[in-house]
């Protein structure tokens, strides 16, 4: 559901969301290492490349937003595109 919220993020051009994503996706990650994997020696490893992960996709994405939607305007079909506010396209 949070990875989710960070795709409507970009479809709609709402940070809002995409905020709100990261953190139930931290929320969750942050589960996963207290609860679930609290005896594990290898996990914290790999949540620190799942977090440097997420940090590179959000600065890869912040980069290249023009482009991002503009890849998205050109493939979406048009009853998927009158769904899109009129703010989300092509705007900052």
């Amino acid at each position: 559901m949070n990875v989710a919220l960070i795709l409507l993020s970009v479809f709609l051009g709402r940070r809002v969301y995409a905020v709100f994503g990261a953190m139930g996706l931290a929320f969750y990650l942050g589960h996963l290492a207290q609860k679930v994997f609290k005896d594990s020696l290898l996990f914290p490893f790999a949540l620190s490349l799942i977090g440097i992960a997420i940090i590179a996709a959000g600065l890869v994405y912040h980069r290249r937003r023009d482009t991002i939607t503009a890849w998205l305007d050109a493939r979406l079909p048009p009853s998927v595109q009158r769904l899109r506010p009129v703010h989300a396209f092509g705007a900052p």
